[in-house]
């Protein structure tokens, strides 16, 4: 059987990583590892953990990353792993008890896979709104701002699968040799396109992705995520995300960069224009409206700033992570 390690990455969120780390503890699996790779040393989450690993039946290791980014506290937990395959989740998520036995068994009988994702339901801390509620089920199969994912009742595998950053799994050999994940966010700053970026080198090598609807993850879902300005704040790490991609890693002269923002100017005035009437509204077109604007602003100002930060550049310019 292939062996699993669990990497937890957390940020200043000690209940949130505790109560990620309790749901642990109930997974069927008999046989993994956890790591919990902290980037931002916390002393009351190093005892807490200390504390909970006390009557753990499953302890979690804790790894100190000091070098701010999602991307280093990922890389962190993968190079002090020890089994076959990599589970990365997030520290506000909690398990199905057959989440990691689901993986461990598709990754045993489907030895060409190279990764894989899993079904992503919410937890909502309240109700949610209405308009919220029907955004998704204009398609209930992914809705990326939550990170939900629930494509079919069937397991699939193909050379354009797709995970989520809350529930993925990886061959810890596949990650290495495709240089790990992008760079993501540096704090509260998106830089760049982290775990889609990592899907992309995968489907550039020809890897095999597959979807194994039983390995379900549950997002807890606050209520700060259940409003507009945090839909339009995701549309704006979005739009970043868009520019790396276009530009990584062959980076354009500083002449091709001004042409790139002149039709980013010209695909969106009207949007731009349109947007302070739909402004805080929920009804469907004022939504696209909005979150197209801010989508749009957000690659203009990474292009402008990719023409004069040449530290950007760099990062951008930059193939492997890992």
């Amino acid at each position: 059987m292939v062996r699993l390690s669990l990497v937890i990455p957390t940020y200043q969120r000690a209940a949130d990583a505790e109560r990620c780390l309790l749901s642990v503890q109930r997974q069927t699996l008999p046989d993994f590892e956890v790591l919990l790779v902290d980037n931002s040393p916390d002393a009351t989450l190093r005892s807490r953990i200390d504390a909970l690993n006390a009557a753990a039946r499953v302890p979690a290791r804790y790894v100190h990353e000091p070098r701010l980014g999602l991307h280093n506290a990922r890389h962190a937990g993968a190079r002090a792993a020890s089994g076959d395959v990599v589970i990365f989740t997030d520290d506000d998520a909690e398990f199905d008890p057959g989440w990691l036995a689901a993986y461990a068994g598709c990754f045993e009988a489907h030895p060409e896979m190279a990764a894989a994702g899993g079904r992503v339901l919410p937890t909502w801390e309240a109700r949610p709104p209405a308009w919220l509620c029907a955004a998704i089920q204009r398609d209930p199969s992914m809705f990326p701002a939550l990170s939900l994912l629930d494509l079919s009742p069937e397991f699939r595998l193909s050379a354009d699968g797709i995970f989520f950053g809350v529930n993925m799994a990886v061959r810890r050999d596949v990650l290495f040799a495709a240089g790990g994940f992008n760079p993501e966010i540096f704090g509260d700053r998106w830089l760049g396109d982290g775990e889609t970026g990592l899907n992309r080198k995968l489907w550039s090598r020809g890897e095999l992705v597959g979807y194994v609807p039983d390995a379900l993850v549950y997002h807890r879902v606050s209520r700060e995520r259940m409003t507009v300005a945090y839909l339009r704040r995701r549309q704006t790490h979005e739009g970043a995300c868009d520019m790396y991609a276009r530009f990584h890693p062959h980076m354009p002269a500083r002449g091709a960069l001004a042409r790139a923002c002149v039709g980013i100017v010209k695909e969106s005035a009207r949007d731009w224009l349109a947007e302070p009437l739909f402004r805080g509204r929920t009804d469907p077109r004022a939504l696209r409206v909005q979150l197209r604007a801010v989508r749009a602003w957000s690659r203009l100002e990474y292009v402008v700033r990719l023409m004069f930060d040449p530290r950007l550049r760099a990062l951008v310019a930059r193939e492997t992570w890992l």
